[in-house]
């Protein structure tokens, strides 16, 4: 929808750090990072971190059973009133509202209440201080069980750029962050599809969070 790029283009422009891109995700990148979802008929307690306006919520809402459950987290205030505004006509919504509950916020900040079985996350951890992305993987940790699955992105490329032709404190940056990215994925049982149909090709990384004890 066109709003929803003219809201994504506002919150780039101005909160570059927590959002993270000029447009929201394509329908290929969002199957991508729902498709655990459609891998399983068990119960689903689902956490999805930076909707954003809802791109891959859509996604989520048709791919969810009558007897799965959403959290959804977002730290933007204006992205949060721009999608439940946007929700109130989406009749998979309206189909799952009451096993639906959204949180506004740092995800780091959501309580221990809770565990969940699947977690998609499109956080931009690559525009974001090493120590706030160590933070929210803890966390994610915190909030999951050994067999959660964990859905994110990074944009194909990116952190090679980055590192070739950065100014000298973000080029410092990312390489802390490529370290730990590298070893994240070494540690953990993960695997990566390329999306290309989006506006930046995309990385989509499912990984298994939390190690058997």
């Amino acid at each position: 929808m066109l709003l929803d790029k003219i809201v994504y283009l506002r919150e780039f422009l101005t909160e570059f750090t927590t959002t993270g891109s000029i447009l929201p995700s394509s329908p290929w990148a969002a199957r991508a990072l729902s498709s655990p979802l459609r891998g399983t008929t068990k119960p689903q307690r689902i956490l999805e971190v930076g909707p954003g306006t809802g791109a891959v919520t859509a996604q989520i809402l048709r791919d969810m059973h009558d007897v799965d459950s959403l959290t959804i987290c977002e730290i933007n205030s204006r992205f949060m009133a721009a999608l439940k505004k946007k929700l109130i006509r989406n009749e998979d919504f309206q189909r799952h509202k009451d096993r639906i509950t959204f949180f506004e916020g740092p995800v780091q900040d959501m309580p221990d209440s809770g565990r969940f079985d699947l977690i998609i996350c499109a956080v931009p951890f690559l525009n974001l201080p090493l120590a706030i992305v160590k933070e929210i993987f803890i966390k994610l940790e915190q909030l999951s069980f050994e067999h959660t699955s964990l859905t994110f992105f990074e944009y194909l490329g990116i952190r090679e750029i980055n590192l070739a032709v950065a100014m000298n404190e973000r080029r410092e940056r990312m390489k802390e962050i490529d370290q730990f990215f590298d070893k994240l994925h070494r540690d953990h049982e993960s695997h990566r599809k390329i999306v290309w149909l989006n506006v930046t090709p995309i990385n989509i990384y499912t990984m298994r969070l939390k190690r058997a004890a």
